[in-house]
């Protein structure tokens, strides 16, 4: 289980179960809501897009302090924390349901910044920024209003945001050297699988057999779409979940082991450095 002292954090701390989308503004959000400025693991996607002034983001390795026209994502399962001090800039956060409530198909993971190996965070220029800016600022008015159709209104603009970021965003900076680009339908399912199952299964053949394909099928459809084996992706998922207990807890060698399902110590520090070229207490004396 995870350290107590990191928080999950739902939608429903910003809405109390109202709405699945929350939209408000940096200067106030971690005053309004103080478990944003302690490390928490995110429940939804958040956009933040930053104008100007100074603060403080933490999204799993990466610290982001103090860029102006930068817009910082945040995923489901991203472990993050929040400092804004005179910070001009919006935050929209929405749950997966949100959005898939019109457009029924998971189109969210047809976004390149949505990717697990793309850098949480892009620096715009102004003229880019400002483009955004409008649609958001559109967003807040009908956020703010009591019309009947409001959340109909809203998925349509938060569509339109998103493939403007996407368009603005073309080459986006991968943290490894996969190229990224929009899912085949059964990578997109893979991928789904492995974020859900990875602890427990950690072998090709079982996403496999759950997508009724041969492990070799599959790992032919990762390598035109990811540049990456099959097996190779559920190790990648599991380095991001060790890296972030490393840094973000106070959790044994032993104990992340055993969160990460491993069948000893011994064979989580041998996969760990076998991936990293370090043990995790190597790591972690790195980060932390």
């Amino acid at each position: 289980m995870l350290n107590q002292s990191i928080r999950s954090c739902s939608i429903s701390y910003f809405t109390h179960g109202n709405s699945s989308l929350f939209m408000g503004d940096t200067d106030s959000i971690v005053y309004d809501f103080p478990l944003l400025s302690q490390c928490f693991v995110g429940q939804f996607y958040m956009i933040i897009i930053v104008t100007k002034g100074k603060y403080a983001v933490t999204v799993n390795e990466y610290n982001l302090t103090d860029q102006d026209q930068t817009v910082i994502i945040i995923k489901p399962g991203d472990y993050a924390q929040l400092h804004f001090e005179d910070c001009s800039g919006y935050v929209i956060a929405f749950e997966e349901s949100f959005f898939s409530q019109r457009y029924h198909e998971n189109n969210l993971r047809l976004f390149n910044f949505f990717q697990p190996e793309v850098l949480p965070y892009a620096k715009l220029p102004y003229d880019q920024l400002s483009k955004l800016l409008l649609m958001v600022q559109l967003m807040v008015g009908e956020y703010q209003s009591v019309n009947q159709n409001r959340e109909v209104v809203l998925r349509s603009y938060l569509n339109i945001l998103l493939f403007d970021f996407q368009n603005l965003t073309e080459h986006p900076v991968p943290m490894s050297e996969s190229l990224v680009k929009p899912l085949n339908d059964k990578v997109g399912e893979f991928v789904a699988l492995v974020d859900q199952f990875y602890k427990e299964a950690k072998t090709p053949s079982f996403y496999a057999d759950k997508l009724c394909v041969t492990p070799n099928y599959l790992n032919k459809l990762c390598k035109q779409e990811r540049g990456l084996t099959a097996g190779q992706i559920v190790r990648q998922r599991i380095i991001v979940e060790a890296k972030r207990l490393l840094r973000f807890t106070s959790f044994t060698i032993k104990e992340i082991g055993n969160e990460l399902q491993f069948d000893s110590t011994s064979y989580f520090v041998t996969f760990f450095k076998k991936q990293e070229g370090k043990t995790p207490e190597e790591y972690r004396r790195l980060v932390v």
